[in-house]
């Protein structure tokens, strides 16, 4: 595992490392985790790539061999005043960080958040799979796959979603993370794949080395994942 840090101070990304992206490509972070996927886990795997920044990268390591891919749809639960304190998945329970303690008066927001969530959800499920449901996952080993994760709780809630949907082993992998997302995951008692954790919490200026539009990223993973369920 690499780690990227500073030479001066703990936490801050070199200049170096800023100009240099960590993959060349999406696809190559990819074929990267079907490498340490293969070294992991026992056929037959399926790899599910959170919306949407996972799912060029897990359908890149599903081409390079790691397994079946397939599309898992979460939501950031935000808070007005807090940010991002917990996400879902599918119709999955929604993970919230315990750390997050809601006074009295934050239960009914936390509840209307929660519920924008679900709402994106529906609307992002007929975007990535339109009527499909997400494929079988009883007695599967399941890997949930994102991108470049400064928030650990869309991979968590996924995560979860695929043990409540029957999967017998589900590990957690992403291209790049920062330390503080290694250390909830490692609490939530998950294996954890990652090639490269960045000590910045903000994670690393430049991980991919193709475009970095985020409308961009999205139009391609919605097509990725529509030629995935054709």
């Amino acid at each position: 595992m690499r780690v990227v840090g500073s030479r001066r101070k703990i936490g801050r990304v070199t200049d170096s490392s800023a100009a240099t992206p960590l993959y060349p490509s999406r696809a190559a972070a990819g074929a990267v985790l079907a490498r340490l996927m293969a070294q992991r886990c026992t056929p037959p795997i399926t790899l599910l790539g959170v919306t949407p920044t996972g799912v060029e990268i897990a359908a890149s390591a599903a081409r390079g061999g790691a397994g079946t891919f397939d599309v898992i749809v979460g939501a950031h639960v935000r808070l007005e005043g807090h940010g991002i304190i917990g996400a879902l998945a599918e119709d999955g329970d929604a993970v919230i960080d315990r750390q997050f303690e809601p006074g009295f008066e934050l239960i009914d927001p936390l509840n209307s958040a929660i519920d924008r969530a679900r709402r994106a959800i529906k609307t992002e499920r007929l975007l990535f799979r339109g009527q499909r449901r997400i494929r079988d996952l009883m007695e599967q080993t399941v890997v949930v796959i994102d991108g470049h994760v400064t928030s650990p709780w869309k991979l968590l809630a996924a995560a979860r979603t695929a043990t409540d949907l029957g999967a017998s082993r589900v590990l957690v992998a992403a291209a790049a993370a920062t330390q503080g997302v290694k250390e909830r995951v490692f609490a939530y008692k998950y294996e954890f794949i990652c090639p490269t954790v960045v000590l910045d919490p903000n994670g690393h200026p430049r991980p991919f080395g193709d475009p970095q539009d985020p409308s961009a990223e999205r139009l391609r993973s919605i097509v990725v994942a529509r030629q995935a369920a054709a």
